[in-house]
């Protein structure tokens, strides 16, 4: 058996450390793809990013931190298209601003799965001056979104955490369904379901904080 081909211990450049950094993300989350967060260990990561142990050690202390960065990826990556489509589209109803936030919210799976991980295991886990600059830097992120959208910033912020806990909530729900259907066959997946249940929710939840941004504005 040929012996396991690692890459040399230490990048020197800075080019060469985000690569590095960069394949160790790329690398849990192919591995994340078929085990699960409590099965999955930083051997097995330094493994698939062809790493010694030690030299993952050097980008990451705990497989916590690691998610967390990786969250914190997927987070602004959403967090940008969202911004993108909101300047080009410039929504203005609660249905042009579903669409947008339906749009922007396509493959969104592995965010919804690291979100719900967050809560229940990342923050919890990660030294806390980590979990501190995480928020400080989402707060920072988020701050983008609120200029663009149709509604105050109070009005904004609320449906943001709608729409954080619609995410989490319904990826729980998909997790939780058993593998078999009401007559005892396997369960198919169906990605239209989720989305069609997903609007179902968020076309409701903007229609009545948009009606109170309203009235709000009219008080005034």
């Amino acid at each position: 058996m040929p012996p396991e081909i690692t890459r040399p211990a230490r990048a020197r450049s800075a080019e060469e450390k985000n690569q590095r950094r960069d394949d160790i993300l790329r690398a849990a989350e192919r591995l994340w793809t078929t085990t699960t967060y409590a099965e999955l260990s930083m051997n097995q990561v330094a493994r698939e990013a062809q790493l010694a142990k030690g030299t993952l050690y050097l980008y990451f202390d705990t497989k916590e931190e690691l998610f967390l960065a990786l969250l914190s990826e997927h987070l602004h990556a959403w967090i940008n298209r969202t911004a993108d489509l909101l300047v080009e589209r410039k929504p203005r109803t609660p249905q042009q601003l579903t669409d947008v936030l339906l749009d922007s919210a396509e493959h969104l799976t592995p965010l919804r799965r690291l979100l719900v991980l967050l809560g229940t295991v990342l923050e919890r886990n990660v030294r806390p001056e980590l979990a501190q600059e995480f928020r400080r830097e989402l707060d920072t992120q988020l701050r983008r979104l609120v200029q663009h959208m149709p509604y105050s910033a109070p009005t904004t912020l609320r449906l943001l955490r709608h729409l954080y806990a619609l995410a989490i909530g319904w990826q729980q729900f998909r997790e939780s369904l058993t593998g078999t259907d009401l007559s005892g066959q396997p369960r198919q997946e169906d990605p239209g379901e989720y989305r069609a249940e997903f609007e179902l929710a968020l076309r409701a939840i903007l229609e009545q904080l948009a009606a109170q941004d309203r009235r709000t504005a009219n008080a005034v």
